[in-house]
């Protein structure tokens, strides 16, 4: 199993470079979702297996699909947590710029009673951790993310500087 998980790992970081390359040349314009996972003040962090930096689980939106079917189903991909609509509160949108793309990713917030007991499936997704927003602000986070905790700490939303 260990063989396979590391086949896929290889696979996505090798698309994972032609994608940013074919994003280099054409600068797309995109929408995703993240959904920051919280429980009493902690929030589940985790890391693709094809970047090196740490995030939030989360994706594009496909097709005609709504921002929150694909904040559910992103959620349920990544990690391994089912979620209603109602649970998930939409916190804004950031525009992000790195990975020579616009990328327009719609941040919803869902609390949980319990901390997450999340699985990964050590292929796109090679490791989670549930932290405090300090602790995650020591490491080397996505730069949306880091702003997304900053103005959480802040008590601000994006587009309200």
């Amino acid at each position: 199993m260990l063989y396979i998980d590391r086949l896929f790992q290889l696979t996505f970081y090798v698309a994972y470079r032609l994608h940013l390359i074919w994003n280099f040349v054409f600068r797309p314009e995109c929408h995703g979702v993240w959904v920051a996972v919280w429980s009493h003040g902690q929030l589940l962090l985790i890391k693709n297996s094809y970047r090196s930096s740490i995030t939030l689980p989360g994706g594009s939106i496909d097709g005609a699909e709504q921002p929150v079917e694909a904040a559910l189903r992103e959620l349920r991909e990544e990690v391994g947590i089912k979620a209603q609509p109602r649970d998930l509160v939409f916190w804004g949108q950031y525009l992000s710029l790195v990975e020579y793309k616009y990328d327009h990713i719609n941040l919803f917030e869902l609390e949980l009673p319990a901390p997450p007991a999340f699985q990964l499936d050590n292929r796109e997704v090679s490791w989670g951790a549930v932290k405090q927003p300090e602790q995650a602000l020591e490491m080397k986070l996505f730069p949306t993310l880091r702003i997304y905790l900053q103005d959480k700490q802040a008590g601000r939303r994006p587009g309200s500087r």
